[in-house]
């Protein structure tokens, strides 16, 4: 906390600071182009001889690009003197004229503070002198800088025309102004409240005059020194609701000292302040906490009322209504989680009347009771509600639910927040019927209907009821919906579309709330899944293009549940295959997304649009990867994985790589080209495991449908990819994929017919019959290979039938020699010459011509 108090000041100067340089360059090019406008009127105007014409284009050719006119040779045009040469700053002249006084003024004050630190430590004076010297050098000082003001020797050309001096005297001296004032009232208590009010009301004043006087440095560290004094000062009996009267009255003074100037450093310097007293006044321990939370909703009523009209013609005029309501208010949110007791939630709560209050009265400014409503939630869900119990009985017998005893409709722990937040959701709902039918933006206050009251009632139920399911709130849910789709209704009748599309739109939303009440884990995630269906209608018939971004919110909050949540292995699916609660988690969101992406497309295809084809396609995923796990787990999702569930896996994963390609051919949606380059990716690593891990080296029971799923149909699917065309990368990996995985098929497949209960080669034994059944079927794949790369043309296809054909000749010569006899030896070496002569005839008649008049056509010269 201190290192951020550390962190706001010194930015809150530093922001100074340079507001100070950019109003001081800003003041002197002014007070130069008024001079440059006086000597242009004062100078004759030059005469033209008749012959001399222009010509009629020239004059409205902008001055930064037309060319310099060559006057007529009888014009008679006075020449313009010589512009005389900007002076040089004086690195001298800047360290005494400027740099010098700033110094000197910020010394001043302290001077003053700490002349009277040093009278309290040494108790030289009592508080009554203390204060009245105070308030003496403050007025010498002030009626120094304007005795220096009128008697200012005559302009001075140049950077340095203005005189610093009279500024930084007034500077100190309305600083210690404020410091006396606050001295002689809160401070030491030596005026009654109503006088002490006068004085620093008093000093205030003299502040702002001070520095519409005298510049925005007297601004700068009177300002400084006003927040600063309360910190510099101590006292054994600190006065809470003195401080941040005080305060009030600096901030009112800077504001209006903003309102007149158009200085914005100093309205972001005293937003800043303010804020930093409010933390301040959080970390203490005093019965009137109530103070500083009765600052936060004046200092945000001061800022709007004080900032002119005009400035909300510029962005930047703008941000000064928002930035510093939505800064106090985050201050007070701080107060309301350090201090106990009701003053920071009422002072919070009464930020949404100024912002509906400003936002009637001022068009431009109607978003400000959003962010109003958004501080009010964020102080409902900030509530330090303490333990509490239901007062309600429930009987049961023999475990089974037999009657439920209702208690109070609320514990009286409960019922002060409860009451906040109906009354919170009642006087948005109120709002915002009344003014969207008398401002001219009506959909800014219909928002307030549609949505204000639902989210309040989430936070109120998260509060209270903690997520649990408790058919009450469902019950206030469903009146909530029957409610607001009477608002519909009304706005419906008054032919207003996007207000009655507004309504409708809370109303769903209430309806998914109340169908969450009931349900649980993933049924609460499928009642905000159907939601999006709902939008998009609504969004369509109402014309309501905010709508989409409410969408996108509601599908990412889906997307987080479903696949960033590690608690969902927990959820009870039940233990049915397939049928299960798999499908009301996953297959229904999916579905539901879908085709809420359809009707969305409809009207604009967007960020929406994508985000909810990307999330059908990975509920789809997640869906049938989950069923998998169900499945050989019992029901269970944490298990163990085997070599069978891994084969399933993959084989699902290739489907649907397979089929979003094919889709993203067909229809060009960067989701299923992005969708299947993933999912390939998914089944190309599992792929690769299964190989590299397989049967023949880790043993365990697998089965035939087990193999054909983890290496045959797989390697189908890569060559069906490679045709519907992948690229030349991806299609050399699948297809070196697709020759492996089929040789590492016809081995393991032939393995399990020799040894179906012990796959490894480790410890389990290898008979003649399978060594000759894999040079058999080694060959007749390396023959089916060169077929296939003879008929389609393709070398790389006939290479890898040469090398299944090198491996068979390296096994029978270096194994089958050696291990195999009698007849199957005979037949394993008989089976070999025949298919190496009968590759090099087929190789002979259908390879070479080809290649032959391929290189004689090479050779033909061209014309």
């Amino acid at each position: 906390m201190l290192f951020l108090l550390v962190l706001l000041v010194a930015g809150g100067y530093v922001l100074g600071i340079i507001g100070f340089f950019r109003a001081n360059s800003a003041l002197a090019e002014l007070r130069s182009l008024r001079r440059a406008v006086a000597e242009l009127g004062a100078r004759p105007a030059a005469t033209v001889a008749p012959e001399a014409t222009v010509a009629p284009e020239a004059a409205v050719v902008p001055p930064a690009v037309a060319p310099t006119p060559q006057p007529a040779r009888e014009a008679t045009a006075e020449p313009a003197a010589p512009p005389s040469a900007a002076p040089s700053r004086d690195l001298e002249t800047l360290l005494t004229a400027r740099w010098g006084v700033w110094l000197g003024s910020a010394a001043l004050l302290l001077a003053g503070v700490f002349l009277i630190r040093y009278a309290v430590d040494q108790e030289l004076l009592g508080p009554a002198a203390r204060c009245a010297l105070a308030a003496v050098l403050g007025v010498a000082l002030t009626g120094s800088a304007e005795w220096l003001t009128r008697h200012e020797p005559p302009s001075i050309p140049g950077p340095f025309r203005t005189d610093q001096a009279p500024a930084g005297l007034a500077a100190g001296g309305t600083a210690i102004l404020f410091g006396a004032a606050y001295g002689a009232g809160p401070f030491y208590g030596l005026l009654p409240p109503l006088l002490a009010f006068a004085c620093l009301a008093a000093a205030s004043l003299i502040a702002l005059a001070a520095a519409l006087r005298y510049g925005p440095l007297t601004a700068a560290t009177g300002i400084a020194g006003a927040f600063a004094t309360p910190a510099l000062v101590t006292t054994q009996n600190p006065s809470l609701p003195g401080l941040f009267v005080y305060l009030t009255l600096v901030t009112a003074a800077a504001l209006v000292v903003v309102r007149y100037t158009a200085w914005i450093w100093l309205g972001w310097a005293t937003t800043i302040a303010g804020c930093i007293w409010v933390c301040v006044a959080a970390a203490q321990t005093s019965p009137d906490e109530w103070a500083a939370a009765a600052f936060v909703p004046v200092a945000a009523a001061l800022n709007l009322f004080l900032l002119p009209g005009a400035a909300l013609d510029h962005p930047i005029g703008r941000r000064l209504a928002w930035v510093p309501f939505a800064a106090i208010g985050a201050a007070g949110l701080v107060l309301e989680t350090q201090v106990s007791g009701n003053a920071p939630l009422i002072a919070l709560f009464l930020m949404s009347p100024i912002a509906v209050w400003r936002g009637y009265t001022e068009p431009r400014l109607d978003r400000l009771p959003w962010l109003a409503a958004l501080l009010g939630l964020l102080t409902l869900l900030f509530w330090a509600l303490p333990a509490w119990t239901a007062t309600g009985e429930t009987i049961t017998v023999e475990g089974i639910v037999e009657a439920f005893l209702p208690g109070a409709w609320a514990p009286a722990i409960i019922r002060p927040l409860i009451v906040s937040a109906a009354l919170f959701a009642a006087f948005h709902a109120a709002a915002g019927l009344w003014l969207e039918r008398r401002a001219p933006h009506p959909l800014n206050w219909a928002a307030l209907v549609g949505a204000v009251p639902v989210l309040t009632l989430v936070v109120a139920y998260a509060q209270v009821a903690r997520f649990q399911g408790d058919f009450r709130w469902a019950i206030v849910a469903l009146a909530l919906a029957g409610a607001l789709t009477g608002t519909a209704g009304a706005a419906a009748a008054e032919s207003a579309r996007q207000r009655a599309g507004v309504h409708a739109a809370g109303a769903v939303a209430a309806l998914a709330l109340a169908c969450a009440v009931l349900l649980h884990n993933h049924w609460l995630t499928l009642a905000i899944a159907m939601f999006l269906p709902a939008l998009a209608w609504i969004e369509a018939r109402a014309d309501l293009p905010p709508l989409r971004h409410v969408a996108l919110a509601v599908a990412a909050v889906v997307l987080v549940r479903l696949v960033l949540n590690w608690y969902v292995l927990e959820y009870a699916f039940a233990t049915s295959p397939v049928v299960n609660g798999l499908i009301a988690a996953y297959a229904l969101p999916a579905a539901a997304f879908a085709f809420a992406a359809v009707l969305f497309r409809r009207r604009a295809d967007d960020l929406l649009v994508a985000t909810l084809e990307a999330g059908a396609v990975t509920f789809a995923a997640f869906f049938v990867a989950l069923e998998i796990r169900h499945g050989f787990n019992d029901g269970y999702l944490v298990g163990a994985f085997d070599f069978n569930e891994f084969a399933v896996h993959l084989l699902t994963i290739s489907i649907q790589a397979t089929m979003y390609l094919y889709l993203a051919h067909r229809t060009g949606r960067t989701v299923f080209d992005r969708a299947w380059r993933i999912l390939g990716s998914v089944a190309l690593v599992i792929a690769v495991g299964l190989l590299v891990f397989s049967p023949a080296l880790m043993g365990g029971r697998v089965t035939v449908s087990a193999l054909l799923a983890a290496y045959l149909v797989p390697a189908a699917l890569a060559v069906t990819a490679r045709r519907l065309g992948v690229g030349a990368a991806i299609s050399r990996v699948l297809g070196i994929y697709a020759l492996v995985s089929g040789f590492a098929w016809i081995t393991l497949q032939i393995r399990y017919l020799f040894h179906p209960g012990r796959m490894d080669l480790l410890f389990g034994g290898v008979e003649d019959a399978e060594l000759w059944a894999w040079s058999g079927a080694w060959l007749v794949y390396g023959v089916a290979l060169m077929m296939l790369g003879i008929r389609t043309g393709d070398r790389l296809v006939r290479m890898a039938a040469l090398g299944v054909v090198g491996v068979v000749c390296a096994k029978v010569f270096l194994i089958d020699m050696s291990d195999l006899t009698g007849l199957f030896r005979v037949m394993s070496f008989l089976g070999l010459g025949l298919a190496l002569i009968g590759l090099g005839v087929v190789h002979r008649r259908f390879v070479l011509p080809t290649g032959a008049s391929k290189d004689a056509r090479d050779e033909m010269p061209t014309a």
